[in-house]
C-alpha cells in the first residue's frame, strides 16, 4: 500500500504519549497519521488535511471534544468526516452526548488495538458504528 492509498487519520488528543502510541500503532496498520493536541488545532487540521477519519478525545484544554464536534458538524463539507470518540470517560452521558453531536463511533480507554483498527477501517469505508 503506497502513501496515495493509505487512509488519512487525524488524532485529536492532548496526551503526547498516547498520540505517539496511536500514531505508531496506526502507521504499522497501514494508515497515514496526522496529530493535533487540542480541539482548536484539530479543527484547523481537518480543514487543512481533509482526513478520512478523526480519532477524538473528549477532555482536552483550549477546546474539548464536544466543542470540536459542534464546530466540525456545523461546517458544510466537513459534516460527513467520520469521527471516533476515544476517551477515558466511562460516563454514559458522554457517550450519549457524543452521538447527539454526531460522532460515528465511541470507544473507551484503555482500548483494544485490533478493535480500534477494525473500527477505523469501517469508518473510512463509510460505515457508522453506534454501539
Amino acid at each position: 500500500m503506497d502513501e496515495q492509498t493509505k487512509p488519512r487519520i487525524l488524532i485529536v488528543e492532548d496526551d503526547q504519549d498516547l498520540r505517539t502510541i496511536l500514531r505508531l500503532q496506526l502507521d504499522s496498520n497501514g494508515f497515514e497519521v496526522k496529530e493535533a493536541s487540542n480541539g482548536e488545532l484539530g479543527v484547523a487540521q481537518v480543514h487543512e488535511e481533509k482526513p478520512d477519519c478523526v480519532i477524538l478525545d473528549l477532555m482536552m484544554p483550549v477546546m474539548d471534544g464536544f466543542g470540536f464536534l459542534k464546530r466540525i458538524r456545523s461546517v458544510k463539507g466537513l459534516q460527513s468526516v467520520p469521527i471516533l470518540i476515544l476517551t477515558a470517560s466511562e460516563d454514559e452521558r458522554h457517550r450519549i452526548r457524543g452521538f447527539q453531536y454526531q460522532a460515528n463511533a465511541y470507544m473507551s480507554k484503555p482500548y483494544n488495538l485490533e478493535k480500534l483498527t477494525e473500527t477505523i477501517h469501517s469508518l473510512c469505508a463509510g460505515k457508522s458504528l453506534k454501539s
